[in-house]
Protein backbone atom coordinates (compact mmCIF):
# COMPACT_ATOMS: atom_id res chain seq x y z
CA UNK A 1 0.00 0.00 0.00
CA UNK A 2 1.18 3.58 -0.99
CA UNK A 3 2.76 5.43 2.15
CA UNK A 4 0.95 9.32 2.49
CA UNK A 5 4.79 10.81 1.25
CA UNK A 6 4.43 8.05 -1.80
CA UNK A 7 1.20 9.10 -3.06
CA UNK A 8 2.60 12.99 -2.44
CA UNK A 9 5.18 12.13 -4.49
CA UNK A 10 3.31 10.69 -7.37
CA UNK A 11 1.96 13.53 -9.78
CA UNK A 12 0.77 11.72 -12.68
CA UNK A 13 0.92 12.96 -15.80
CA UNK A 14 -2.19 10.37 -17.07
CA UNK A 15 -5.45 11.37 -16.43
CA UNK A 16 -6.92 10.79 -12.77
CA UNK A 17 -9.43 8.00 -12.40
CA UNK A 18 -12.08 8.47 -9.75
CA UNK A 19 -10.91 4.89 -8.31
CA UNK A 20 -7.28 6.44 -7.38
CA UNK A 21 -8.95 9.11 -5.25
CA UNK A 22 -11.33 6.62 -3.67
CA UNK A 23 -7.97 4.68 -2.88
CA UNK A 24 -6.46 7.27 -1.06
CA UNK A 25 -10.01 8.03 0.34
CA UNK A 26 -9.54 4.96 2.62
CA UNK A 27 -5.72 5.90 3.61
CA UNK A 28 -7.12 9.44 4.45
CA UNK A 29 -9.93 7.88 6.83
CA UNK A 30 -6.80 7.30 9.00
CA UNK A 31 -5.34 10.35 9.72
CA UNK A 32 -6.50 13.67 11.17
CA UNK A 33 -9.29 15.70 10.07
CA UNK A 34 -6.63 18.16 8.54
CA UNK A 35 -4.22 15.56 7.23
CA UNK A 36 -7.50 13.92 5.75
CA UNK A 37 -8.19 16.73 3.40
CA UNK A 38 -5.34 17.81 2.25
CA UNK A 39 -4.51 13.96 1.23
CA UNK A 40 -7.85 13.98 -1.03
CA UNK A 41 -7.55 17.82 -1.98
CA UNK A 42 -3.93 17.87 -2.70
CA UNK A 43 -4.11 21.85 -3.35
CA UNK A 44 -0.71 22.01 -1.08
CA UNK A 45 1.05 19.97 -4.52
CA UNK A 46 -1.66 20.21 -7.48
CA UNK A 47 -1.61 24.01 -7.04
CA UNK A 48 1.68 24.60 -6.66
CA UNK A 49 2.52 22.34 -9.80
CA UNK A 50 0.09 24.13 -12.14
CA UNK A 51 1.36 27.70 -10.77
CA UNK A 52 4.87 26.66 -11.37
CA UNK A 53 4.54 25.39 -15.05
CA UNK A 54 1.66 28.07 -15.98
CA UNK A 55 3.61 31.03 -14.32
CA UNK A 56 -0.01 32.06 -12.89
CA UNK A 57 -1.68 31.98 -9.50
CA UNK A 58 -4.81 29.98 -9.23
CA UNK A 59 -7.79 29.95 -6.81
CA UNK A 60 -10.84 27.18 -6.84
CA UNK A 61 -14.27 27.86 -6.27
CA UNK A 62 -15.95 24.69 -6.59
CA UNK A 63 -19.72 24.23 -5.31
CA UNK A 64 -21.65 21.09 -5.31
CA UNK A 65 -24.78 21.50 -7.80
CA UNK A 66 -28.14 20.54 -6.41
CA UNK A 67 -27.24 21.67 -2.94
CA UNK A 68 -29.81 24.52 -2.22
CA UNK A 69 -26.71 26.85 -0.83
CA UNK A 70 -24.50 26.44 -3.55
CA UNK A 71 -25.83 29.45 -5.35
CA UNK A 72 -23.35 32.31 -5.60
CA UNK A 73 -24.42 34.92 -2.74
CA UNK A 74 -22.45 37.12 -0.90
CA UNK A 75 -21.01 34.82 1.89
CA UNK A 76 -18.65 34.27 -0.92
CA UNK A 77 -16.95 37.30 -0.77
CA UNK A 78 -14.96 37.32 2.33
CA UNK A 79 -13.41 33.22 1.34
CA UNK A 80 -13.13 34.78 -2.27
CA UNK A 81 -11.04 37.98 -0.84
CA UNK A 82 -8.73 35.94 1.51
CA UNK A 83 -7.30 33.58 -1.05
CA UNK A 84 -6.91 36.89 -3.12
CA UNK A 85 -4.74 38.02 -0.27
CA UNK A 86 -2.92 35.17 0.13
CA UNK A 87 -2.19 35.60 -3.35
CA UNK A 88 -1.32 39.17 -2.89
CA UNK A 89 -1.42 41.29 -6.51
CA UNK A 90 0.19 39.11 -9.58
CA UNK A 91 0.84 39.44 -12.78
CA UNK A 92 -1.51 36.89 -14.24
CA UNK A 93 -4.46 35.22 -12.50
CA UNK A 94 -6.77 32.37 -13.08
CA UNK A 95 -10.15 31.92 -11.22
CA UNK A 96 -11.63 27.94 -11.53
CA UNK A 97 -15.26 28.13 -10.79
CA UNK A 98 -18.12 25.07 -10.92
CA UNK A 99 -20.80 26.60 -10.32
CA UNK A 100 -25.01 26.86 -10.97
CA UNK A 101 -25.18 30.48 -10.74
CA UNK A 102 -26.78 32.55 -8.21
CA UNK A 103 -26.77 36.02 -7.69
CA UNK A 104 -25.90 38.49 -10.48
CA UNK A 105 -24.57 41.37 -8.01
CA UNK A 106 -22.21 39.27 -6.41
CA UNK A 107 -20.77 38.16 -9.46
CA UNK A 108 -20.09 41.46 -10.71
CA UNK A 109 -18.26 42.08 -7.20
CA UNK A 110 -16.12 38.96 -7.70
CA UNK A 111 -15.10 40.08 -11.34
CA UNK A 112 -14.31 43.64 -9.77
CA UNK A 113 -11.94 41.70 -6.83
CA UNK A 114 -10.09 39.32 -8.73
CA UNK A 115 -9.16 42.04 -11.32
CA UNK A 116 -8.16 44.53 -8.44
CA UNK A 117 -5.16 41.51 -7.96
CA UNK A 118 -4.85 40.97 -12.08
CA UNK A 119 -1.75 43.43 -13.19
CA UNK A 120 -1.62 41.69 -16.82
CA UNK A 121 -4.62 38.64 -17.37
CA UNK A 122 -7.38 37.80 -15.58
CA UNK A 123 -8.94 34.01 -16.55
CA UNK A 124 -11.74 32.22 -15.83
CA UNK A 125 -11.68 28.13 -15.66
CA UNK A 126 -14.45 26.30 -16.07
CA UNK A 127 -13.62 22.64 -15.63
CA UNK A 128 -17.04 21.68 -15.77
CA UNK A 129 -20.35 23.85 -15.33
CA UNK A 130 -19.93 27.73 -14.89
CA UNK A 131 -24.26 28.81 -15.52
CA UNK A 132 -26.10 31.63 -15.05
CA UNK A 133 -24.40 34.44 -13.10
CA UNK A 134 -21.14 31.87 -12.97
CA UNK A 135 -21.12 32.62 -16.70
CA UNK A 136 -21.41 36.38 -16.12
CA UNK A 137 -18.43 35.85 -13.51
CA UNK A 138 -16.78 34.16 -17.08
CA UNK A 139 -17.34 37.07 -19.42
CA UNK A 140 -15.68 39.25 -17.21
CA UNK A 141 -12.23 37.33 -17.78
CA UNK A 142 -10.00 38.11 -20.71
CA UNK A 143 -9.77 34.48 -21.05
CA UNK A 144 -12.40 31.87 -20.40
CA UNK A 145 -10.10 28.29 -20.46
CA UNK A 146 -12.36 25.35 -21.51
CA UNK A 147 -12.53 21.10 -21.61
CA UNK A 148 -14.01 19.24 -23.96
CA UNK A 149 -16.82 18.74 -21.04
CA UNK A 150 -16.83 22.35 -20.07
CA UNK A 151 -19.82 24.61 -21.00
CA UNK A 152 -21.19 28.03 -20.01
CA UNK A 153 -24.98 29.05 -19.86
CA UNK A 154 -27.60 31.66 -20.90
CA UNK A 155 -27.86 34.70 -18.68
CA UNK A 156 -31.37 35.29 -18.68
CA UNK A 157 -32.82 36.47 -15.34
CA UNK A 158 -34.80 34.04 -13.08
CA UNK A 159 -37.51 34.47 -11.33
CA UNK A 160 -38.92 31.80 -8.28
CA UNK A 161 -42.97 31.90 -7.80
CA UNK A 162 -45.14 29.31 -6.29
CA UNK A 163 -47.67 27.63 -8.18
CA UNK A 164 -49.61 25.27 -6.05
CA UNK A 165 -47.57 25.50 -3.07
CA UNK A 166 -44.37 24.50 -5.04
CA UNK A 167 -41.68 26.84 -5.37
CA UNK A 168 -40.72 26.81 -9.29
CA UNK A 169 -38.31 29.12 -11.25
CA UNK A 170 -39.02 30.73 -14.71
CA UNK A 171 -37.39 33.10 -17.08
CA UNK A 172 -38.10 36.93 -16.09
CA UNK A 173 -38.48 37.49 -19.94
CA UNK A 174 -41.06 34.75 -19.90
CA UNK A 175 -43.27 36.44 -17.87
CA UNK A 176 -42.70 39.76 -19.67
CA UNK A 177 -43.60 38.09 -23.28
CA UNK A 178 -46.79 36.38 -21.21
CA UNK A 179 -48.23 40.11 -20.53
CA UNK A 180 -47.03 41.88 -23.78
CA UNK A 181 -49.21 38.33 -25.31
CA UNK A 182 -52.08 39.28 -23.24
CA UNK A 183 -52.01 43.31 -24.03
CA UNK A 184 -51.60 42.55 -28.19
CA UNK A 185 -55.04 39.54 -27.81
CA UNK A 186 -57.05 42.29 -25.12
CA UNK A 187 -56.51 45.32 -28.22
CA UNK A 188 -57.42 42.98 -30.91
CA UNK A 189 -60.46 41.86 -28.97
CA UNK A 190 -60.99 45.57 -28.83
CA UNK A 191 -60.71 46.06 -32.19
CA UNK A 192 -62.95 42.96 -33.08
CA UNK A 193 -65.84 44.14 -31.07
CA UNK A 194 -65.01 40.67 -28.81
CA UNK A 195 -65.05 39.73 -25.21
CA UNK A 196 -61.77 41.26 -23.41
CA UNK A 197 -62.45 40.95 -20.06
CA UNK A 198 -60.64 37.58 -19.45
CA UNK A 199 -57.63 39.24 -20.89
CA UNK A 200 -58.32 42.38 -18.34
CA UNK A 201 -58.60 39.54 -15.74
CA UNK A 202 -55.43 37.88 -16.45
CA UNK A 203 -53.94 41.69 -16.74
CA UNK A 204 -54.80 41.83 -13.08
CA UNK A 205 -52.62 38.57 -11.90
CA UNK A 206 -49.75 39.70 -9.83
CA UNK A 207 -46.91 37.72 -11.95
CA UNK A 208 -48.00 40.05 -15.10
CA UNK A 209 -49.11 43.61 -12.99
CA UNK A 210 -46.65 46.32 -14.30
CA UNK A 211 -44.50 46.91 -10.74
CA UNK A 212 -43.07 43.06 -11.41
CA UNK A 213 -42.70 43.50 -14.57
CA UNK A 214 -40.47 46.14 -14.76
CA UNK A 215 -38.51 44.54 -11.97
CA UNK A 216 -38.38 41.54 -14.47
CA UNK A 217 -36.96 43.91 -16.93
CA UNK A 218 -34.42 45.83 -14.65
CA UNK A 219 -33.10 41.90 -13.90
CA UNK A 220 -32.79 41.19 -17.20
CA UNK A 221 -31.17 44.62 -18.39
CA UNK A 222 -28.88 44.11 -15.38
CA UNK A 223 -27.30 41.14 -16.63
CA UNK A 224 -26.72 42.47 -20.53
CA UNK A 225 -25.29 46.01 -19.20
CA UNK A 226 -22.09 43.62 -17.61
CA UNK A 227 -21.64 41.76 -20.35
CA UNK A 228 -21.46 45.50 -22.55
CA UNK A 229 -19.66 47.03 -19.94
CA UNK A 230 -17.05 43.82 -19.68
CA UNK A 231 -17.14 42.16 -23.28
CA UNK A 232 -15.17 45.48 -25.31
CA UNK A 233 -13.13 46.43 -22.53
CA UNK A 234 -11.23 43.02 -22.11
CA UNK A 235 -12.41 40.19 -24.21
CA UNK A 236 -13.43 41.26 -27.08
CA UNK A 237 -10.18 43.82 -27.25
CA UNK A 238 -7.82 41.19 -26.86
CA UNK A 239 -9.00 38.71 -29.23
CA UNK A 240 -9.95 41.73 -31.72
CA UNK A 241 -6.93 44.13 -30.99
CA UNK A 242 -7.56 45.90 -34.52
CA UNK A 243 -11.40 46.69 -33.95
CA UNK A 244 -12.59 49.80 -33.32
CA UNK A 245 -14.14 50.91 -29.80
CA UNK A 246 -17.58 50.88 -31.97
CA UNK A 247 -17.40 47.68 -33.20
CA UNK A 248 -16.56 46.02 -29.92
CA UNK A 249 -19.58 47.42 -28.92
CA UNK A 250 -21.71 46.47 -31.64
CA UNK A 251 -20.48 42.77 -30.71
CA UNK A 252 -20.63 42.99 -26.87
CA UNK A 253 -24.19 43.53 -27.48
CA UNK A 254 -24.96 40.96 -30.08
CA UNK A 255 -23.52 38.41 -27.65
CA UNK A 256 -25.12 39.21 -24.97
CA UNK A 257 -28.65 39.16 -26.60
CA UNK A 258 -28.05 35.94 -27.81
CA UNK A 259 -26.95 34.79 -24.19
CA UNK A 260 -29.68 36.64 -22.51
CA UNK A 261 -32.72 35.50 -24.47
CA UNK A 262 -34.91 33.36 -23.66
CA UNK A 263 -36.68 33.13 -26.86
CA UNK A 264 -32.89 31.67 -28.13
CA UNK A 265 -31.65 29.50 -25.30
CA UNK A 266 -35.13 28.06 -24.95
CA UNK A 267 -33.91 26.50 -21.21
CA UNK A 268 -31.97 28.44 -18.70
CA UNK A 269 -29.86 25.08 -18.47
CA UNK A 270 -28.80 24.74 -21.79
CA UNK A 271 -25.30 23.89 -22.61
CA UNK A 272 -23.48 26.04 -24.19
CA UNK A 273 -19.96 24.37 -25.29
CA UNK A 274 -16.61 25.73 -25.99
CA UNK A 275 -17.00 25.94 -29.66
CA UNK A 276 -19.88 27.51 -30.07
CA UNK A 277 -18.57 29.65 -27.25
CA UNK A 278 -15.59 30.46 -29.55
CA UNK A 279 -18.03 30.84 -32.16
CA UNK A 280 -19.69 33.50 -30.77
CA UNK A 281 -16.84 35.56 -30.76
CA UNK A 282 -15.49 35.54 -27.42
CA UNK A 283 -11.62 34.69 -26.07
CA UNK A 284 -12.06 30.93 -25.95
CA UNK A 285 -8.44 28.61 -24.77
CA UNK A 286 -9.60 25.08 -25.62
CA UNK A 287 -7.97 22.28 -23.93
CA UNK A 288 -8.31 18.78 -25.56
CA UNK A 289 -8.90 15.79 -23.03
CA UNK A 290 -5.30 14.54 -23.83
CA UNK A 291 -3.61 18.02 -22.76
CA UNK A 292 -1.33 17.61 -19.53
CA UNK A 293 -2.50 20.78 -18.63
CA UNK A 294 -6.44 19.82 -18.88
CA UNK A 295 -5.16 16.84 -16.51
CA UNK A 296 -3.98 18.32 -13.75
CA UNK A 297 -6.76 20.88 -14.26
CA UNK A 298 -9.44 18.56 -13.76
CA UNK A 299 -7.54 16.85 -11.09
CA UNK A 300 -8.21 19.44 -9.12
CA UNK A 301 -11.86 19.82 -9.92
CA UNK A 302 -12.51 15.88 -9.22
CA UNK A 303 -10.83 16.31 -6.25
CA UNK A 304 -12.62 19.25 -4.80
CA UNK A 305 -15.95 16.87 -5.49
CA UNK A 306 -14.83 13.98 -3.85
CA UNK A 307 -13.84 16.34 -1.20
CA UNK A 308 -17.38 17.54 -0.75
CA UNK A 309 -18.67 14.51 -0.80
CA UNK A 310 -17.27 12.95 2.04
CA UNK A 311 -17.81 16.14 4.02
CA UNK A 312 -21.79 15.89 3.80
CA UNK A 313 -24.20 13.89 5.91
CA UNK A 314 -28.10 13.69 5.97
CA UNK A 315 -27.26 16.76 8.62
CA UNK A 316 -24.89 18.76 7.48
CA UNK A 317 -24.38 19.22 3.61
CA UNK A 318 -21.07 20.93 2.26
CA UNK A 319 -22.24 22.66 -0.22
CA UNK A 320 -19.15 24.38 -1.41
CA UNK A 321 -14.96 24.53 -0.75
CA UNK A 322 -12.52 27.80 -1.71
CA UNK A 323 -8.68 26.86 -1.70
CA UNK A 324 -5.44 27.72 -3.16
CA UNK A 325 -2.15 26.32 -2.63
CA UNK A 326 -2.47 26.89 0.78
CA UNK A 327 -5.57 27.05 2.56
CA UNK A 328 -9.24 25.57 2.37
CA UNK A 329 -12.61 26.23 3.55
CA UNK A 330 -15.68 25.00 3.43
CA UNK A 331 -19.39 26.01 3.71
CA UNK A 332 -22.61 24.31 4.70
Amino acid sequence: MDTIDNLDKKIKKEPLLLQDVLKEVGIAAQESDRVKSEIILKHKILIPQYEKEENRKLIVYIAKIGNQKSAINPDDIAPIGSMLANCGCVENLDLMIHSPGGSGVTAEKIVEMCRSYTKKEFRVIVPNMAKSAATIISLGADKIVMGYCSELGPIDAQKFINIGGITQQLSAQSFISARDNLIKKLNEAKAKGEEYIGYLQQLSSSTVEPAFIEECKRELNFAIDLVKKWLPQYMLKLKNPAATIKELEQKAVTIAENLSSADVRFAHGRMIGPTECESLGLNISILQKEDPSWNLLWEIYLRAEIFLMINSNPQQQASKVFYDNQNFLMAF
